[in-house]
Parts: structure tokens; sequence; C-alpha cells
């Protein structure tokens, strides 16, 4: 079964606002709300037509089946943290000693940066509950990394993602209970939707601006401190494997680790090649499986099939070539689909 990632446009509206609500609670990219999706869709549209500006575009894929379905979404954000800048909290270690009384003091902290504005942002991860399972989610992620490698020019050189933090049976964030409670005027759920939805300046306003003493926080709150959700173990193995790493940047909120890489070092990209599409031949050596773009921006399409790249051209079957459709001769790009990153 042949499934194809593509921009998402606007008739899709209809099906992403029925994937968000099969998703339920706690995706706040991708809130189960007409407006705020509609938004979403049109400034993708607008991205994929080049008729917005680096800071303000985002690119949101989808994956639909034989059958047009729409089975998840992934998106690209390419300079994050406009015109507030992106928070994150670095954790850092403080050694400290004094001669006089012959005492040492080795602490850490966590401190509020902006590290990662202007970096571009790997996101909004979101398969069908029916399709987990299948393989939709890698293929989502890693389609992502393709667009990157067809287009480095639209993408800041340091790519980041943030995971959700840890959560109790109850949805409580320890974290959160002792630190951003206490500044905030709202319930976890509410602030974090509230960033995902207005952006971060009431971030910047109510945050505290001095460092945080870990040592002084309840264990349950430290315990927590880089630690992802349950659910988004699949999703940071994914990252690793493509080569991002976490240095102890955090979530500001829920205190979920932010992972990042350099563009050029991704897995997908590094290996990936461009070539001319020409015809496979089904006997011919060295014929496996390989995710396999196109690279015109207004029409890109993304799929999983048998491939051949080498000597400047991508030898591919008459199945693939026709559902990405390369016009006139338009370049591929192709990367080997390493069984590991998407079992």
């Amino acid at each position: 079964m042949m499934r194809i990632v593509r921009p998402i446009q606007t008739g899709d509206l209809e099906a992403l606002v029925d994937l968000a609500e099969s998703l339920g609670p706690g995706m706040t990219t991708l809130p189960a709300d007409r407006t705020t999706l509609a938004d979403k869709v049109e400034r993708s549209v607008a991205s994929f037509a080049g008729s917005i500006d680096r800071a303000d575009a985002h690119y949101l894929l989808v994956l639909e089946d034989e059958d047009g379905r729409l089975l998840g979404t992934s998106a690209l954000y390419p300079s994050v943290g406009a015109p507030y800048g992106f928070f994150s909290y670095k954790r850092l270690r403080l050694v400290q000693r004094s001669q006089a009384v012959g005492a040492s003091c080795d602490v850490e902290m966590l401190t509020l940066a902006n590290d990662y504005t202007g970096t571009t942002e790997v996101g909004t991860l979101a398969v069908r509950p029916s399709a987990k399972g299948t393989g939709a989610g890698p293929l989502l992620a890693r389609a992502r990394y393709m667009l990157v490698a067809a287009r480095p020019d639209l993408f800041a050189p340091l790519l980041m993602a943030e995971m959700r933090g840890w959560q109790d049976g109850e949805g409580e964030n320890p974290f959160w209970n002792a630190v951003g409670a206490r500044f905030f005027n709202m319930d976890f759920a509410t602030a974090d939707k509230l960033s995902a939805v207005r952006g971060s300046d009431f971030i910047a306003e109510l945050l505290p601006k001095h460092p945080i003493y870990i040592e002084l926080l309840p264990e349950a709150a430290r315990a927590v401190i880089g630690r992802p959700h349950d659910a988004s173990a699949p999703a940071m193995k994914l990252l690793k494997r493509e080569g991002f790493r976490y240095e102890g940047y955090v979530d500001v909120f829920d205190v979920g680790p932010q992972v990042h890489c350099d563009r050029d070092q991704i897995a997908t990209v590094r290996r990936s090649r461009t070539g001319s599409p020409v015809p496979l031949v089904s006997s011919a050596a060295g014929v496996r499986d390989h995710l396999i773009c196109t690279t015109d921006l207004s029409r890109f399409r993304v799929t999983v099939a048998a491939a051949q790249p080498g000597g400047g051209d991508v030898a591919l079957g008459d199945d693939a070539a026709r559902a990405l459709a390369p016009h006139r001769g338009e370049p591929l790009r192709a990367s080997p689909l390493d069984l590991e990153l998407v079992a």
C-alpha cells in the first residue's frame, strides 16, 4: 500500500478537525478548535506557495492513504520565537568554595534562556489512533527531514524539538505545581494552551527571571526535570536516532526535554541524495526501499518506494513515479529507509 505525505490543503480542514478531535486533550499544538486550525491551514498553504515571511511561516504536512483518508500530520516551524523569544530553562551546575571555612557547595539550577530563538522547530507529530503501529508516525516524522533536505535554504542551521513533560495518572505535573502555579494565576493546561495558541509574550512577563535552585524544589519536582511524557517515548527515540541530542534544555511549563541537531547532520538529511527520475529495472543490484520526495516546494510529495539512487539519477518504479508525478524531469531526493528507524 503506497501512502503519500503532502502539504495540507484548504479542503483538508474538516479532516484535520476530525483528526484533532480523535487525539483527545493534551495536543496543545493541534487543538480541536476550528478557528485555530483554519489559521494553521491557511498559513501553511501560504508558506508552501512562498507568499509569507519566514518568521510567520510554517509547513504542515499530512499523510493520506490510498483512499485519500487523512491519517496524521507533522509540521516544521522555520524560525521560532518572534517577537518575544523562545523560552527554555537551561540546567546548569554551580560550584562555590569558601577558603575561609574550608567548605564547598556544588548545586544545580535552572536559568531562563532564549538560546533556541530563531531556530527551526520540528513538531505537531500526530497520528490517528487507528493508524498507530502502522509506521505512520515515523513516516510523518521523517517526511519533515526530507523537506529540509530538499529545501535547506528555508530552515535554520539548527533544528530543535520539545517533548511533552511527564504527568501522573491525574494529568498533574509536579514541577508546575511547585513552580509555575506560583507565578501564573491559571492551571497548567490553560497556561500551556495559551502559549501554543497566542504566543509567549505572557511567559516573558510572568516567569521568574532569577535562577531556580533545584535543591530547593520538592523531590517530585526535581525527579521530572528532563523526563518526557510516557506517550512521547517513541517520538524521543526517533529523534535520537536522527541525531538529536539533549543538553539540559527543558520546557518552562512541564520541564519536558528539548533536543536539537545541526540541520545538515540529521541522519535522513545527511544520507539523502538528489537525482533525476529514471525508470527502475527491478532486477538491478542495489535496489532497496527509500524515502523519495519531490524538490518543487509547491508540489512537494513524500512516499516510500523501492529505488536505486546513483550517478545523478534516482531510478524508481511506475507506481512511485505516478504517485510523485515529477514535473518535466524535476529532480527527486532519496534517503535510505533503515528498518530500525521505522519500526
